[in-house]
């Protein structure tokens, strides 16, 4: 085995340490060859962009419009309708 070959590894397994990266720091050995794969893959690099978009958008998002409302008719009207 080479070492290019022990340094890389799929598609797949890039965007889950992506995501996992998200919540928890990744090993240096695991950092390294995301950031190898990521500079290697345009699919991987536009993958981390739209990511990093949407996640911005949802924060955004969920930071604009805190949920205040009296959900009390809300839950009244529902349970009237079951």
């Amino acid at each position: 085995m080479n070492i290019m070959n022990a340094m890389m590894f799929s598609c797949m397994k890039a965007t889950e340490l992506m995501e996992l990266k998200k919540g928890t720091p990744l090993s240096f050995i695991k950092n390294m060859q995301l950031r190898l794969h990521v500079a290697l893959c345009s699919g991987c690099r536009n993958y981390m962009k739209q990511s990093a978009l949407i996640d911005k958008l949802l924060d955004k998002d969920n930071s604009s419009t805190p949920l205040t409302e009296d959900t009390s008719k809300l839950e009244a009207s529902i349970i009237a309708r079951l």
